[in-house]
């Protein structure tokens, strides 16, 4: 585990995934139909636990341009600057289920329930990122 500082929020947009996990692909195919095109875009994964229990699953890419969410039609998610505790999951494609054992490992050892959980797709790697509180 690392610490990761970001010095600025991260400006996003995101589609909801109808259900969680099941159609967490689904959200990224409606997300990236919407963009102009994937290549050079940074896209994460933001999950958090309503209070019904639910699962919440958004999938998003950051913004190029001010107004960019807007245009597209899509929700506004701002990830926010701050410390996260943090895990690269290798080759995420080979073993999805260990993104979720790896947020699993870091909310047992860094809980925070205010902020969700942020995936940060990075080629054939994610880094897992919890955010610490302050």
């Amino acid at each position: 585990m690392k610490i990761l500082t970001l010095v600025h929020d991260i400006p996003t947009f995101c589609v909801t995934a109808e259900s969680f996990p099941n159609e967490i692909n689904k959200a990224f195919e409606r997300l990236i139909e919407k963009l102009p095109t994937e290549q050079g875009r940074i896209f994460f994964g933001i999950a958090f636990q309503e209070a019904t229990g639910s699962m919440v699953y958004k999938a998003a890419v950051k913004e190029d341009f001010p107004g960019e969410a807007n245009r597209c039609c899509c929700e506004i998610f701002m990830i926010r600057k701050g410390d996260y505790i943090t895990e690269t999951v290798k080759n995420w494609k080979t073993d999805i289920t260990s993104i979720g054992k790896t947020f699993q490992k870091l909310g047992e050892s860094h809980p925070n329930a205010t902020f969700p959980c942020v995936e940060w797709y990075k080629g054939n790697d994610v880094l897992c990122m919890v955010r610490l509180e302050h």
